[in-house]
């Protein structure tokens, strides 16, 4: 999810931190501080835009694509290999997951990658447990896990963990041009809005609602999973973490909230792992399985569940 430059220009054999780029530091920061002003401006212009129906429904409909795009594309499939599918699918989930402005899909990945590996440990990217002691530690830790971490450089050869992406031709084109598929979730909204309304006004009315207010709530909504998911929340499955189950962040992550079951099994494809854990993303997965278009779908064996749950 850092936002630093596309990773398309290294060869294979390189895993040092790549240049930054004018463009992606542009970009960095302005979606660092946009969920942030978007939490203002929602409050300023709900009641303008709030009868808007096509507005609201590009706002609901981006949510859930380009939220599936990041939950389902960038992190079940790209990052875990949870399931396989058929290119295309891939081409269209990892394009929508651009276009959540959340970074190029090759860095994510292996910043998610490294999260794991290092999880609430010396080099996890935003563990909120690394930064002292008593009620300040916890806020700094939260604010680290939050948003602060967008702020700093990748960790040293943090990409070597991520040779498979790198080496598909796909990945990388998508990965090459993560500003085209930025511009695209922009112009679609306000070509659509143009063209019902007829004025500008309704092209950026619907702008407002899918780009403004679904990037402030989905950038919140996934920097929650960072932060809130690792302090406060149930545990079901023994980890080597402080990874949390939080059933609110679950309902607006789409699923992502299952943090313990998720690190406990990292390559599931389904987070929710009780009758009552609702995983909207994994209902995704399990219909395009049904329809022939996921398959190798993994999921943790009962007796693996048995070994790793945690006694009530």
């Amino acid at each position: 999810m850092n936002l630093w430059s596309p990773a398309h220009e290294w060869a294979h054999d390189r895993h040092d931190e790549p240049p930054l780029t004018l463009f992606t530091s542009i970009v960095m920061w302005f979606t660092v501080l946009l969920p942030y002003a978007g939490l203002i401006a929602l409050v300023v212009f709900t009641i303008t835009f709030a009868q808007d129906w096509l507005s609201l429904g590009f706002f609901v409909g981006s949510y859930l694509c380009i939220g599936f795009g990041v939950t389902v594309g960038y992190h079940r499939l790209l990052a875990h290999r949870a399931f396989n599918t058929y290119r295309w699918v891939e081409l269209m989930f990892l394009i929508f997951g651009c276009m959540a402005m959340q970074g190029p899909p090759i860095r994510w990945a292996a910043t998610h990658r490294r999260h794991h590996q290092k999880s609430d440990h010396e080099g996890d990217p935003h563990s909120p447990h690394l930064h002292g002691t008593g009620a300040m530690g916890v806020l700094r830790g939260l604010w680290h896990a939050h948003t602060g971490w967008l702020l700093t450089k990748d960790a040293h050869r943090s990409f070597r963990s991520v040779k498979d992406l790198l080496e598909s031709p796909m990945i990388r084109f998508i990965d090459r041009y993560y500003w085209l598929w930025l511009i695209l979730s922009v112009l679609i909204p306000f070509s659509v809005g143009y063209a019902v309304r007829g004025t500008a006004m309704g092209g950026l009315a619907c702008v407002f609602w899918a780009v403004i207010v679904r990037i402030t709530l989905m950038h919140h909504a996934t920097w929650s999973v960072n932060s809130i998911c690792h302090v406060f929340g149930y545990r079901s499955f023994k980890s080597t973490d402080e990874s949390r189950n939080n059933p609110v962040i679950a309902i607006i992550s789409l699923g992502e909230g299952w943090h313990n079951n998720h690190h406990a099994f990292p390559t599931s494809a389904r987070h929710g792992l009780r009758w009552f854990e609702f995983d909207v993303s994994y209902v995704v997965i399990r219909t395009f399985e049904l329809l022939g278009l996921a398959w190798d779908v993994r999921r943790p064996s009962a007796h693996a569940m048995t070994e790793k749950a945690i006694a009530a």
